[in-house]
Parts: C-alpha cells; structure tokens; sequence
C-alpha cells in the first residue's frame, strides 16, 4: 500500500472512533503493538522485521466470498436500529483458522466467520468464532495467553495452572468437535453490545449465529479420511446448489449479566431476539469488495445508530490492534 492509501486508511479508521496508536484503554494494560506481537510470536525486532516480510498476520489461512443479509422486520417492535430497516443488504464474507500458519490443518474444531454487511450509508462488522467461551477478561490475561501457547506444554501448563479463564477455555475445546462445514458451525460474537431499543432503554446483548441446516460434526473415523484442505472446497461447491444460511440473533443481558467480560457465559435462558438472515451464495465474489476482502480488516465497533460497543476491554483493543497488523503487512 502506497503512503497516500495508508494516510487514507488510518484517517477513516479515526473518522469511525477507532485510534490507531495506544489509547487510554491500554493504559494500564498492553499496547496493541505488544498484543500483536504475541499473537504474531514475534517478541523481539528481528522477529517482528521477518513477521512484515511475510506479512504475518492472524487468522492466515482463509478466504473469501459473498452474499447478503436479510433483516427481520419484526425487529422494529423491540429496536430501534434503522439499519435494519433495508430490504437487502450486501455482505462480504472470510471464513478462515485462528493462528498465523497459512497451512495449518483443517482437521482441527477452531471455526471463525468474519463479515462486512454495508449497507446504504451504514455499514455493521462482525468478528465471530464457534466458541461461546473465550480465554481472556483482559489484555494481560490475553497476552499471557497468547504468548504461553507457543512455548508449546510448558507454556499451556503454565496457564491451567495461573489462568482460570484459560483452563476453561481448553476443557471447552477438548470437548468441541470439528463441524464437516463452515456452513453447518454456530458462531458467537463473545463481546457485548449496547442496543437501543424503542422505548429508550439500552439493552446489553451478544450476536449469536445459528445455521439454518443445523451444526453437523464429524467423527474421528469421518475426520481421518478428510484432507487437510477441505473445508474452502467444500463450502464453495455447496454454495453453487444452494446458499449457506445462518439466523442472527442477539442475545439480551438481563439485570445483574456481567457485560464487560468474555469469559463470562450468560444462561441459555436469556431471551433472543431474532436479527434476520445471512445468505451466502457467492453472488457477488467478482466484485472488488470480495476479491480484495484480505486486504483490509473487520472493524467490529464500525457499528451503525442504534448500537454502542460496551466496555468491555477485549472488545476495545481489538481494532487498534488490527490496524496495528494490517500496517504491518503492508
């Protein structure tokens, strides 16, 4: 990227309350250039010099295609979010593996969907995972986390032993098994929003995304006779016959829901309000919002009137820390 494009970038990225350098949220915690540098492993300046030549980046391996979402208009009787009042909206999607080795296994149970929905003159980000519970409250405990992981065993003993929330989070994994699709994978957005709804009240709430043809896994005698490439083949072939569908919905906090940590699961009890629907067909995979989806990143607090991110201080440092690896990779 030229320097004209990158002033550019960053200026939008100011435009929609986002900083890019460190900002009170870190000021007792990590920068976003030290969060990066332990998600990317690279701790030191010669690693972090070779991490920019290859581009290092999260969530390497990956990619991209299109679709669309269609609001719920019932909604508008619990909401007030005009977003959602379009008929229609364009989505760009990435579904891709945590971790920076662009050929890392799909056998593994880690699913991520990413989405850009644009609308009119709003446009909403999602940033999602398969797993409800995550591993960190804070930006230490997050940097502890991902810099333990890859000291291999000693590392992840070191955090059973010294991080309840990481322990947690591993007895989760251990018991998820890997789903046969990105298509038949729920996905949770693990941060809380603010909603506003239409009475003036603001009710806290967690994205959930359900898929339409259900979660489907895959037995250790299924997995084995699977390649190591399998899932972007297979999603791509599927969307061709017919397209991968999801419910949106959000799930509403009640009183006393702690809303500002990950970690913390709300009961399965607490009332859902259904969003609408995200349609993946690949309809729109010749344009060039699809085509250069790697390109850019998925802001997650780029949220449209009617919708405030909630304090929650994972949740705040994550798009001053993409802006930090997307600069990085240029």
């Amino acid at each position: 990227m030229d320097s004209y494009r990158l002033v550019s970038f960053i200026n939008t990225c100011l435009l929609t309350g986002v900083t890019v350098l460190s900002s009170s949220v870190f000021a007792a915690d990590r920068s976003s250039a030290e969060l990066v540098d332990a998600v990317n492993g690279t701790p030191d300046s010669a690693s972090r010099e070779a991490g920019k030549k290859v581009k290092l980046r999260n969530h390497a391996k990956g990619f991209c295609t299109s679709g669309s979402f269609i609001p719920n208009p019932k909604l508008h009787n619990t909401l007030a979010i005009p977003f959602f009042k379009q008929a229609e909206i364009p989505i760009t999607a990435r579904f891709s593996l945590g971790g920076t080795n662009p050929h890392a296994s799909d056998r593994g149970a880690g699913r991520f969907m990413s989405l850009k929905i644009d609308g009119d003159k709003e446009s909403l980000n999602f940033v999602t995972t398969n797993s409800p519970v995550f591993f960190a409250s804070n930006l230490e405990e997050f940097f502890n986390f991902q810099t333990k992981v890859k000291q291999g065993a000693e590392g992840k003993q070191w955090l059973v032993d010294n991080q309840p929330n990481a322990k947690a989070f591993f007895d989760y994994i251990k018991t998820l098994p890997p789903s046969a699709s990105f298509a038949n994978s729920r996905y949770f957005g693990v941060n809380s929003f603010l909603f506003s709804a239409n009475n003036g009240d603001i009710k806290p709430g967690r994205w959930s995304f359900e898929p339409v043809d259900g979660v489907v896994n895959l037995s250790q005698n299924q997995l084995d006779k699977l390649p190591n490439n399998f899932l972007k083949d297979e999603l791509l072939t599927l969307i061709q016959q017919k397209p991968a569908i999801w419910d949106l919905y959000i799930q509403l906090a009640e009183p006393g829901d702690e809303i500002n940590d990950p970690t913390v699961l709300w009961p399965e009890t607490r009332q859902r309000l259904l969003v609408g629907q995200v349609l993946i067909d690949g309809s729109r995979d010749s344009e060039s919002a699809t085509m250069q989806c790697d390109r850019g990143i998925f802001n997650p607090v780029l949220l449209p009137e009617g919708i405030k991110p909630s304090a929650d201080p994972i949740l705040n440092a994550r798009t001053p820390a993409y802006i930090e690896s997307f600069i990085r990779r240029q």
